[in-house]
């Protein structure tokens, strides 16, 4: 009965007459042995899978289109996470490791083995003629779980890279972003100051013609107005550069268009710089995988250990007898089938000892590099709170004294000079010290948001609610 099922079971066994149900038995469970995989992983990835797949993200740049251009910066971070090559690699990278799981868990491929005897083998049953075997290696126990811990260790810290990856472009598409807010404010101040010094002038030239003022103001009122119409022009040039860094991280061309932004959030973060830094140090996704790096390389000091252990081997040989020569012999053309043993002879101990050394030196350099990325995390943390607490006192600075002030020396100089009581030198510095205020304001508010842009890139999340209050376009 087994015969007859393992003969319709398997192509293999039908070549084998098995006329004894011992090894009838011994070629089922070795047969079911290789149809089977092994369930021998023992840590799946714990890392959140991304929600697509490679096949499903875009590599080649995608054609613009009108609408665009009007798109916010949050609209702006989904483009680029759905489409900047650097987040397809990740997920790559991810889908491969992942992969690979399988194939570290995996038995090795049976062996097929065929024997030709030249010289064929007489025995009193027959002459053997040839000889055909079947056989699965098996590693020493612990191999195969510990090679599936490594490669899943490596597929978890794939998988936070993604993250890593995603935070460091939505840093990267928000910093361009406020960057060119600034610029967007900057033009605007800067065009509405030439405006302010293109009236000083004409007011310089009209008391000049009635005799109430000299020509060396008119002289240094057209000055300031080239100076300012240069700086203008470097400033407008710089416009492109600054998309085409965008436009870089977004995977679109260089020249495509984008709305300027109007508005910057000013958004209060509390600034506890332990609680930050702790924050910083729990929930950066690059030292999460900086961790199943570490215990990637435990678990391969682990399996350096087992190479001082044998691997084994079990299978059949058939071999194919043809008839006794001798008249009457029992069992004649018998073919013989064999059990088959075998087991590696682990003798290269220097071999083994330098695998286990070289592993142990992974795991040191795993930590160190965990230490290292440990104290710049520290260090990065400490010095966007800096900016973004700086940012945020020069901004209070700016809106509430500075300005304000500025904006009433102006036109109390303005007044004095038209009356003639107060030289067209002091006007100028009042106009000056003004333009300088509004874009110092309009940099902070740019680097406010920058800080706080980097401390989510560090911690991996969003820091802080809804804004206090807007920035002023202007």
């Amino acid at each position: 009965m087994i015969s007859q099922k393992m003969d319709d079971a398997h192509p293999i066994v039908a070549m084998f007459p098995l006329r004894s149900p011992t090894l009838a038995l011994l070629a089922a469970l070795f047969l079911n042995g290789c149809a089977s995989t092994p369930s021998s992983r023992s840590v799946e990835p714990r890392a959140v899978a991304p929600t697509e797949t490679l096949s499903e993200r875009p590599i080649m740049r995608k054609e613009e289109s009108d609408s665009d251009a009007t798109r916010s910066l949050s609209e702006w971070v989904s483009y680029a996470l759905a489409n900047n090559p650097r987040v397809t690699a990740a997920i790559a990278n991810y889908e491969a490791a992942n992969n690979e799981i399988d194939q570290a868990t995996a038995l090795p491929d049976p062996r097929l083995n065929f024997r030709y005897f030249i010289d064929e083998v007489e025995t009193r049953v027959g002459p053997q003629n040839f000889a055909v075997g079947i056989s699965q290696p098996l590693p020493w126990l612990g191999k195969l779980r510990l090679q599936g811990d490594i490669a899943s260790e490596k597929a978890n810290a794939a998988a936070t890279r993604v993250s890593t990856i995603q935070n460091d472009v939505i840093a990267e598409v928000a910093h361009a972003w406020y960057e060119l807010y600034y610029f967007n404010r900057a033009l605007k101040i800067m065009a509405g100051n030439r405006d302010l010094v293109q009236n000083l002038e004409r007011v310089a030239r009209t008391l000049y013609q009635t005799g109430s003022s000299s020509h060396a103001d008119v002289i240094r009122a057209q000055v300031e107005l080239g100076k300012i119409e240069n700086d203008l022009a470097s400033l407008t040039d710089r416009e492109a550069p600054l998309l085409a860094r965008l436009n870089a991280a977004l995977n679109r061309s260089p020249q495509a268009p984008i709305k300027l932004p109007e508005e910057a959030p000013i958004v209060d973060v509390p600034l506890n710089d332990q609680s930050i830094v702790s924050r910083v140090i729990g929930n950066n996704p690059e030292l999460r995988a900086l961790s199943f790096d570490v215990a990637a390389a435990k678990a391969a000091r682990e399996r350096a250990d087992k190479d001082f252990f044998p691997d084994f081997s079990i299978g059949l040989d058939y071999i194919a007898t043809g008839d006794a020569r001798s008249p009457d012999v029992k069992d004649s053309g018998k073919d013989p089938i064999a059990a088959v043993f075998s087991m590696t002879l682990p003798l290269q101990r220097g071999k083994y000892k330098a695998g286990v050394r070289s592993a142990e030196a992974r795991i040191a350099a795993q930590r160190a590099q965990r230490a290292q990325h440990i104290n710049r995390l520290e260090a990065d943390t400490v010095s966007a709170v800096f900016r973004l607490r700086d940012a945020r006192r020069q901004i209070d600075l700016y809106q509430t004294t500075l300005l304000p002030k500025a904006n009433e020396s102006l036109a109390a100089t303005q007044r004095a000079y038209s009356a003639g009581s107060s030289p067209f030198a002091d006007l100028i510095d009042a106009q000056r010290m003004l333009l300088i205020f509004e874009l110092a304001e309009a940099r902070a508010i740019a680097d406010h948001n920058q800080a706080r842009t980097t401390l989510e890139e560090l911690i991996g999340e969003s820091l802080a609610p809804a804004p206090a209050n807007q920035g002023v376009s202007q």
